[in-house]
């Protein structure tokens, strides 16, 4: 009697172990689909996102909205697309302000036409310009920070391996723009406004000694000239400024920039 007692026990013990495994090796397997499903989302974010000239900004929004994981999961889900959206809001701004076709006609003799000799319009314009690259600049500074990255998800009260989880994704973002190369280009076109801020001055100062003719700028003295020659100088001693961001790996599309600017010298030559 005891020993069928016995082996009853043993076999409930048995039995409890088995269902015990059996939930365990549930959950081991949904954590394993749930972090697949999560790197596959984010790999599309990025390859969508990978060329900024053909860029589907509907399809890459609803991916950074959407959610599918569930739990604990979908917490750093939402967490890591706070953050890439961010990032990625900010890349967005930098090809739009790059972009800006009147970046390239401030210093054009219709420009000079038109607005002169006051230039109202155009320092308005280049304030509002130098205001958003500056703007532009501390954001990509601060979105690039250890501190910053985290931010997004120490407050969701998770557990340590959801943590790591979220920084050894997020982490990669990090080392993107380690080279500086972004920045740098920024810096370039806060000093491109600071050139253009100079050239209207002089010339709103200095309204009465110059005119526009047949698409060439004329002072009415040689000292004039030479100061405006001077202004342009820094500008026009490369006639193409151009710098691509690589991405550090395959699939890191929302990094990816192409910080082009040209600018042709249309006035004085």
């Amino acid at each position: 009697m005891g020993k069928k007692v016995l082996i009853g026990c043993i076999a409930i013990i048995g039995g409890v172990f088995l269902v015990f495994g059996i939930i365990v090796a549930y959950f081991v397997v949904s954590d394993f689909k749930q972090e697949a499903r999560l790197d596959t989302e984010l790999e599309e974010i990025y390859e969508l996102s990978s060329d900024p000239e053909n860029m589907n900004l509907k399809e890459i929004n609803l991916r950074l909205n959407r959610v599918v994981t569930k739990d604990d999961y979908a917490v750093v889900e939402k967490a890591m697309k706070a953050y890439i959206s961010d990032m990625f809001e900010n890349n967005l701004n930098i090809i739009t302000l790059l972009d800006d076709e009147a970046l390239v006609c401030v210093l054009t003799w219709e420009n000079y036409e038109n607005d002169g000799p006051d230039f109202t319009r155009t320092k308005k314009y280049i304030s509002r310009m130098r205001g958003a690259f500056q703007e532009c600049k501390r954001n990509h500074k601060e979105l690039l920070k250890e501190d910053k990255m985290r931010s997004y998800i120490e407050n969701c009260a998770l557990d340590g391996y959801y943590l790591d989880f979220y920084e050894e994704r997020m982490g990669t973002l990090l080392e993107w723009d380690t080279d500086g190369s972004v920045e740098e280009s920024l810096d370039f076109m806060l000093e491109l406004m600071d050139v253009y801020e100079g050239v209207i001055c002089f010339l709103s100062d200095n309204r009465e000694s110059w005119k526009v003719e047949d698409g060439y700028i004329t002072f009415e003295n040689d000292e004039l000239t030479a100061k405006y020659d001077s202004l342009l100088y820094e500008l026009y001693e490369d006639d193409a400024y151009t710098e691509e961001v690589p991405p550090e790996d395959e699939g890191m599309g929302l990094i990816q920039l192409n910080l082009v600017f040209h600018q042709e010298r249309k006035v004085g030559e």
